[in-house]
């Protein structure tokens, strides 16, 4: 059955920067401490985020910092629905993302009313492209986690997207509904560093690219900043380095006001560089 193309609205605009605000409703993020784990205090923040400037929201029920727990579906299931429908209930237009691996919380996802399912572990569990199939509204950002150590790592990350763009041809999902990360936060400093330096060596022209460094490891081992909540200016600084590239179309960050400022500004004293 061919894919309509009136039943799905594009969320991912290749050429342009689109700022992702990051909602951890976790008790033990690595980034801001369960912050926003209640649900008066996440809806509060989605609603600020949004009021400056995020073009998506993306909502998380589990932390996966280094030596993180998991926690059961249930759980995950508990923290983010009812965020979901709010933040839906509260912005009809707003994509909103899951971030999960789990394809029982991106389908009950979905079906609250989200757009996008944002997977650290690649769609490595198939059945998630079933929810791309049964929900038209869905999109999704396939990202590379591990390494299988198989060879150099721009050679990995090409097999990789080759073969998720074979999957999705073969269940005639458009290639327009998905985004692929590369991972940061997943390599070594020096993986982590070339992908930085040369993203384009880490993509596809004809699909979008997600980078996201928000608060990580990496930004504190550039700026000597130990404390994950102050990494937002370095964050920031490297995140307009990779939209200036032209070829990182989305920046998944915590401090969404901070970024869209910075773009802003940047847009206008450089022209179009940045679109």
């Amino acid at each position: 059955m061919k894919e309509s193309k009136k039943s799905h609205k594009k969320l991912f605009q290749k050429g342009s920067v689109q700022v992702m605000g990051v909602l951890n409703v976790t008790p033990d993020s690595f980034s801001d401490g369960g912050k926003y784990n209640t649900f008066e205090t996440a809806v509060n923040h989605a609603k600020q985020m949004i009021d400056d400037g995020a073009d998506i929201i993306d909502v998380g029920g589990q932390s996966t910092r280094p030596g993180y727990t998991e926690v059961s579906v249930a759980e995950e299931l508990k923290r983010v629905l009812p965020v979901i429908k709010a933040v839906r209930e509260l912005a009809p237009k707003i994509p909103i993302s899951i971030d999960t691996y789990f394809f029982e919380v991106a389908k009950e996802a979905a079906a609250a009313g989200a757009n996008i399912i944002n997977d650290i572990h690649g769609f490595s569990d198939v059945r998630m492209f079933e929810i791309l199939q049964k929900f038209p509204q869905m999109s999704a950002v396939i990202m590379h986690d591990h390494r299988k150590k198989t060879g150099p790592l721009e050679k990995e990350l090409r097999e990789f997207y080759d073969l998720k763009i074979a999957q999705c041809l073969e269940r005639r999902i458009s290639l327009s509904r998905i985004c692929f990360d590369p991972g940061v936060g997943w390599k070594n400093k020096e993986e982590t560093m070339d992908i930085l330096r040369s993203p384009d060596r880490y993509g596809y022209s004809s699909i979008p690219l997600l980078i996201g460094v928000s608060r990580k490891r990496i930004i504190g081992s550039l700026t000597k900043e130990k404390k994950a909540n102050n990494r937002d200016l370095g964050t920031i600084i490297t995140s307009l380095y990779l939209a200036n590239t032209g070829q990182v179309d989305i920046v998944r960050v915590h401090d969404v006001k901070g970024m869209k400022q910075a773009l802003d500004v940047w847009k206008q004293l450089d022209g179009n560089t940045i679109k």
